[in-house]
């Protein structure tokens, strides 16, 4: 995306943070209020309107929070009892144990389309510290476990089609931004230490939907130990590109018929990026393969089929 897409973007996500801790705080409340049932150790999570029903009907507490959106929650509050979460997506599925928070997303002005994007907070390791090492290997052990159900990296539109080292180091030189780091690459010691203080992030794609694995530090007073929050985010390609429509309910509505126009300057953006970079003696990956929204040619053909 171009930088004020992005921008945009980082500001529909902190947006979305600050409506989500008001509606976790509001949720909690009442629940603890009311002393309810207790969290059940497995739960399932999905899309639309089956993912609506089915966080109903396995106890996620429920919000019609007043800045737009549905909010479904699971919580684990007892760090020794947390929960696991089954991502279910035919081929593309995957587990999450250590779950803490498990929370579904709608928006209330589609409600037909039920959850639209999942966000689980989850621990790499039941203790509670974790050594950079090992911190490093078991996210490498997650990703290889997600490419290995079908998912691949997704490059934002208008970034550097970058692979391996190289992209780790233009991660690094771009502190605040939102690259895909290539998840096939380990990262060296003095990489992984430089990487966790700039909350890396690993962007993939799989049949209609986005997946973000994030991850944030901080240190602990054991030398070489620390604490890792480590979140997974799966959403629709509708909710995915959401921050381009923001001016227009109508608009969201529609996003294939508009999506190819306002891709077409990150686009150019990216071009521009890789030319710089080529220039600094980077290899482009020409190889990588987009999702089919962002082809130049997609919302001509998803004209023709309306």
């Amino acid at each position: 995306m171009l930088p004020e897409r992005k921008s945009m973007k980082f500001l529909w996500c902190i947006f979305s943070a600050i409506a989500l801790c008001a509606a976790i705080y509001a949720s909690t409340a009442v629940r603890r209020e009311k002393n309810t049932r207790i969290s059940p150790q497995v739960v399932t999570i999905k899309f639309g309107s089956d993912g609506k029903s089915d966080a109903v009907a396995q106890g996620f507490s429920t919000m019609n929070h007043p800045s737009g959106v549905y909010v479904y929650q699971m919580r684990w509050d007892d760090p020794k009892k947390l929960g696991r979460a089954r991502y279910l997506q035919e081929q593309y599925s995957f587990d999450l144990d250590n779950v803490a928070i498990a929370t579904g997303l709608g928006d209330k002005d589609s409600p037909e389309s039920g959850v639209d994007s999942w966000d689980v907070n989850f621990n790499i390791s039941p203790s509670g510290t974790t050594s950079y090492e090992e911190a490093r290997d078991k996210i490498i052990a997650l990703l290889t476990k997600l490419r290995d159900a079908g998912w691949k990296r997704y490059i934002e539109t208008s970034d550097p089609r970058l692979v391996g080292k190289e992209a780790t180091a233009y991660a690094l030189s771009q502190p605040g931004t939102l690259y895909s780091i290539d998840s096939t690459y380990t990262p060296t010691a003095e990489e992984w230490k430089s990487l966790i203080s700039s909350e890396p992030r690993w962007l993939f794609y799989a049949d209609g939907v986005f997946l973000t694995l994030s991850l944030s530090f901080q240190s602990s007073s054991t030398p070489g130990m620390g604490y890792y929050l480590t979140d997974i985010q799966v959403s629709t390609a509708s909710d995915n590109y959401t921050p381009y429509f923001t001016d227009s309910i109508e608009r969201r509505r529609q996003w294939k018929k508009y999506l190819s126009d306002e891709l077409t300057p990150a686009r150019a953006e990216r071009a521009k990026h890789e030319a710089e970079w080529t220039a600094e003696g980077y290899t482009i990956d020409t190889t990588y393969l987009p999702p089919p929204f962002e082809a130049p040619d997609f919302s001509a053909k998803a004209g023709d089929t309306q």
